[in-house]
């Protein structure tokens, strides 16, 4: 999931993903081919076979459908384990949703063999955002301070809405708080890399933080 996120600086794609095919990987890249470097990006699941002659259906888990026409292969494999590198021989969309036909998948067993796998990319494969936008995994996990430097606690999660992304802030104490993804509120983010985790810097109006633990507390 890619959020809206400050002009100063946010994706399960869902991660929007749209690389070209930076790999360089060839259309006709071979059946069963080791990936280069771990695929941990996750952009779909395979839900069923599609048909009798190897298709597959997949939930696409990026908010860029379109991203399936424009990859050349990805790492097919269960969840928290490595797979085989597959190339697409094709794409098309039925009822909103992809149908892929995967290289060295040709009958309706080998399709049936997909079902439940993740589909996934390397982290390079990635397309770069524009300016202000972050990936969801970028976020969470960060350190929220405020601008003085005082710790708020950690981002947990992200969530859509119809208007701005929202992070899930957990303080200290263990409550949590949703802190809407704009400019105003979201002042600064330092994305984690290898060496440091990721900041976000954060200008919270007095009396906002702690709002859910007071109502769970006037509810008893």
């Amino acid at each position: 999931m890619a959020s809206g996120a400050p002009a100063s600086g946010s994706g399960q794609e869902t991660r929007v993903d749209r690389s070209h095919r930076r790999d360089g990987t060839p259309a006709d890249f071979p059946a069963g081919t080791p990936p280069e470097a771990a695929a941990d990006v996750v952009i779909g699941q395979v839900v069923r076979p599609f048909g009798r002659r190897g298709e597959v259906f997949v939930e696409p888990l990026t908010d860029d459908p379109g991203r399936f026409f424009e990859i050349g292969s990805a790492e097919i494999g269960p969840a928290g384990q490595p797979g085989t590198r597959r190339g697409l021989e094709s794409v098309r969309i039925h009822k909103g949703r992809p149908v892929i036909r995967f290289d060295g998948i040709t009958d309706i067993a080998s399709a049936e063999a997909l079902r439940g796998m993740e589909v996934r990319i390397r982290e390079a494969e990635r397309s770069p955002l524009p300016e202000g936008r972050y990936y969801s995994d970028q976020l969470v996990g960060c350190r929220a301070e405020t601008e003085e430097g005082a710790p708020l606690g950690e981002i947990v999660d992200t969530l859509d809405t119809a208007g701005p992304s929202l992070l899930v802030l957990r303080g200290p104490d263990g409550s949590e708080d949703l802190i809407p993804f704009v400019e105003a509120l979201c002042v600064r983010v330092e994305p984690p890399t290898t060496e440091t985790v990721g900041r976000v810097v954060l200008n919270i109006p007095e009396g906002l933080l702690g709002l859910n633990a007071r109502a769970t507390g006037n509810a008893r």
